[in-house]
């Protein structure tokens, strides 16, 4: 209903009542249905509005939590695309690395070919009973080519151990690439399908007690907004020095029977008043 209708219906019901009186009923009687229907028409209208406005909090409740949604959805794609970078990296540096250790493993390779060979000619020259010259070059020979093999093996070692330790980072980036992504993917179908919005702190202090009073749902963080309202508005109505005094007297009340209930006699021994509260003590009668 709007400001235009309800317009409308006020100026119907005032032309109404002109029209009763014109056909002759009393005019105090057409003033009094003037008076009812139109207040009520404009309080009606008060209660339309009020609900717009709840429905209009509601919205700006709803696009807030879909802009941080979005909001969220960027944040988690820089550091998406900074893994997918970081997986790059290391599945270069893998690559390279596999082609140093097979290098190194060739050489090494190599290396022991050469120190067999140079055993074989050293154990060749025994046999041929060289002279000890070159007995002597042969077994150097050898020691020189054993130290260049366990040197290069040590080599291919290292080049091995680099490569299997780039192999677990890249295990790692990929392992982080997915997280990444699995939570990109979360956001975009949270913020696609949104969860039930939350009462703001906003809607909470401009509609929050009405909603309460009518069991709309709070969460948390609203119902702490309306109870501070509420607090304010009980401090400022005197209702929470009622309360308080209340529960003094009550407490009061409390103490003074318990200390009451000390002085008289257990329940229904002979000697304990059959009424306590009156002026006037009346003993029971003795039973039996």
């Amino acid at each position: 209903m709007s400001d235009v209708n309800v317009t409308q219906l006020v100026e119907t019901v005032s032309e109404l009542s002109r029209v009763a009186v014109s056909r002759g009923v009393d005019a105090a009687t057409a003033a009094q249905l003037d008076t009812l229907l139109t207040p009520n028409l404009l309080r009606g209208e008060a209660v339309n509005l009020y609900q717009q406005a709840a429905t209009l909090l509601d919205q700006a409740d709803e696009l807030e939590l879909k802009a941080k949604l979005r909001e969220a959805v960027l944040q988690l794609d820089a550091p998406f695309e900074a893994a997918l970078q970081e997986e790059k990296r290391f599945v270069s540096a893998v690559e390279t690395a596999i082609q140093d250790e097979r290098t190194a493993e060739d050489e090494a390779r190599n290396a022991a070919e050469n120190h067999h060979l140079a055993v074989e000619a050293e154990r060749e020259g025994q046999a041929c009973k060289l002279s000890a010259a070159e007995q002597t070059t042969l077994l150097l020979t050898v020691r020189a080519a054993a130290d260049v093999a366990a040197r290069l093996q040590a080599a291919a070692e290292v080049a091995k151990a680099h490569r299997e330790s780039l192999e677990q980072q890249l295990t790692a980036a990929r392992q982080a690439v997915r997280e990444r992504k699995a939570a990109c993917e979360a956001a975009s179908t949270l913020a696609q399908n949104p969860p039930a919005v939350p009462v703001s702190a906003v809607t909470a202090l401009l509609d929050g007690f009405r909603r309460l009073t009518w069991g709309l749902p709070l969460d948390k963080q609203a119902m702490s907004v309306v109870a501070g309202v509420v607090e304010a508005a009980a401090s400022k109505t005197g209702v929470t020095n009622w309360l308080q005094a209340s529960a003094v007297e009550q407490h009061d009340r409390e103490r003074a029977s318990v200390a009451f209930e000390r002085n008289m006699p257990a329940k229904g021994h002979p000697f304990r008043p059959s009424n306590p509260a009156s002026p006037v003590f009346a003993v029971r009668p003795p039973t039996g």
